[in-house]
């Protein structure tokens, strides 16, 4: 193992059966490409003028619209309509344009 692979920071395992859960349940997968961009503060909740909302990385980089979104200890479970998101809860939630 590395060290850059040592100073990961992973979401905690306390979390885990919940997001399977809802996995199985939902029958959508555990994605982790926002996780580290979270912790980071460079992943935010845009919501639109329509009041729809989705995960964003930037411009090119963003999620199908939110369906919901569970927050437990300091993670965020955000599920959006194809896919099941891990954030951290230090992001940010501002308006967007469409």
């Amino acid at each position: 193992m590395s060290s850059d692979n040592e100073k990961l920071e992973l979401p905690p395992s306390s979390i885990w059966p919940h997001i399977a859960k809802i996995s199985i349940n939902e029958d959508k997968p555990i994605m982790l490409d926002y996780w580290l961009d979270s912790i980071d503060k460079k992943v935010m909740i845009g919501v639109k003028e329509n009041k729809e909302k989705l995960l964003v990385k930037n411009e090119e980089e963003y999620t199908s619209p939110i369906v919901k979104i569970y927050k437990i200890e300091a993670i965020y479970i955000i599920c959006t309509e194809n896919s099941i998101y891990l954030v951290s809860t230090n992001i940010e939630t501002r308006r967007i344009s469409s």
